[in-house]
């Protein structure tokens, strides 16, 4: 009797039970069904300006180009600080990301120097 060993081909079993789930799963990533409408302006120079569109309105600044923003200068910190003592955000008070951070620093600085106070003698603690 001439047994022959098996194969390693015939005693390999793969570890999912379902193989088809998992391959081919490279094709599908990049293809989508659905095309993003947002996206085909880009795509297509002549759809890029529309005359329908309307176009943004550029806010006026509440800082005006003369105004230095320094901490020595209170009449424009004090605009942007809460009734509390806090600083506004960005979106409140309509200020550049780069404004924001120098008023920001400036309401830091005369809080140091003490020439405004960290909170506002205003606002009532309520104890219970």
């Amino acid at each position: 009797m001439n047994k022959m060993k098996p194969s390693f081909r015939n005693t390999y079993k793969p570890y999912f039970k379902n193989r088809s789930k998992f391959r081919n799963r490279s094709k599908f990533r990049n293809r989508s069904k659905f095309r993003n409408r947002s996206k085909s302006s880009f795509r297509n120079p002549s759809k890029r300006f529309s005359p329908n569109q309307q176009s943004f309105r550029k806010r006026l600044s509440p800082i005006q180009p003369g105004e230095q923003m320094d901490y020595k200068n209170i009449s424009l910190i004090s605009r942007f600080i809460s009734e509390q003592g806090k600083i506004l955000s960005r979106r409140r008070n309509r200020l550049t990301l780069k404004k924001q951070r120098l008023i920001a620093r400036a309401i830091k600085q005369a809080r140091i120097l003490s020439l405004i106070p960290f909170l506002s003698l205003n606002s009532k603690v309520i104890r219970a």
